[in-house]
């Protein structure tokens, strides 16, 4: 984490050169999910059933100069909901231009999670299920380039968090703009992590201001 918060305070030295800066750090996004993961805890790490559907929102927006505050959430279940996954972030980061259209950014904040597991389904016929519940939480640090080419913006990056164990995210993503504040995103992140490994998939809307 000493390491990711010096690299936010480079970035912000160089943020004087906000002329060459597009605001690609104000803005709403939604979208769908799937991910094919597998887990330590839910299903055990040989488990056929790995696909979970859930939603993600993330919300940014940029002050001052070359700052900005970001508010993300995903949610991922199967089995009725009854095995789930849950993270929440709340960040600042600060985006330096390197080139006309393309950002490099840091950010760091705090992260958490929330999961819950089925482990016994209608129980003595009564319609009630067991479940369990773990939740823990911790700093996040994260690092990567956005790439605004004319109606097309793409984007990657890298996170990383230790809430249990390290957890590492490899993100990309890209967005077709359909108007001058509305695009259609598609992203992606491989997740290694011992509560959540594999693919994390998103389809979604994204609106600038």
């Amino acid at each position: 984490m000493k390491k990711v918060a010096l690299s936010v305070l480079v970035l912000a030295g160089f943020a004087s050169t906000s002329a060459l800066a597009e605001d690609a750090f104000s803005y709403a996004k939604g979208g769908l999910t799937w991910a094919h993961t597998k887990s330590d805890y839910i299903g055990g790490k040989d488990s056929n059933n790995r696909d979970f559907g859930g939603l993600n929102l993330d919300l940014s927006k940029s002050f001052g100069s070359n700052f900005y505050g970001r508010l993300g959430s995903e949610y991922t279940s199967r089995n009725d909901g009854n095995d789930s996954m849950g993270i929440s972030s709340l960040g600042l980061g600060v985006y330096t231009p390197l080139s006309t259209g393309l950002n490099l950014y840091g950010e760091a904040g705090l992260m958490g999670y929330t999961m819950e597991r089925q482990v016994a389904a209608n129980v003595k016929d009564s319609g009630w299920d067991v479940i369990t519940r773990k939740s823990s939480g911790s700093m996040y640090g994260e690092a990567g380039l956005r790439y605004d080419i004319g109606a097309v913006e793409l984007s990657t990056g890298y996170r990383y968090a230790n809430m249990t164990d390290d957890m590492h995210d490899f993100k990309v993503g890209a967005a077709y703009k359909v108007s001058q504040n509305l695009a259609l995103t598609a992203d992606y992140t491989y997740r290694k992590w011992d509560l959540q490994q594999g693919s994390i998939t998103s389809l979604g809307v994204k609106y600038s201001f």
